[in-house]
């Protein structure tokens, strides 16, 4: 069974967003390829030119 992940995204502005999934490494290295643009997952669309940092942790 595969672990289930929260990874929240901080904005420059302050403002965070938390997403839960399987695959954590894929969407980390997602935003890590874009370096302007947009990522979508799910119903969530991330401007990833504004991330300050991103934080992975374990689903509750």
């Amino acid at each position: 069974m595969t672990a289930v992940k929260n990874i929240t995204f901080h904005f420059s502005g302050g403002d965070s967003v938390s997403i839960r999934t399987t695959e954590p490494e894929e969407i980390v290295q997602m935003v890590a390829n874009l370096s302007d643009g947009w990522l979508q997952y799910d119903d969530i669309v991330i401007n990833v030119r504004n991330i300050s940092y991103l934080r992975i942790t374990d689903a509750e």
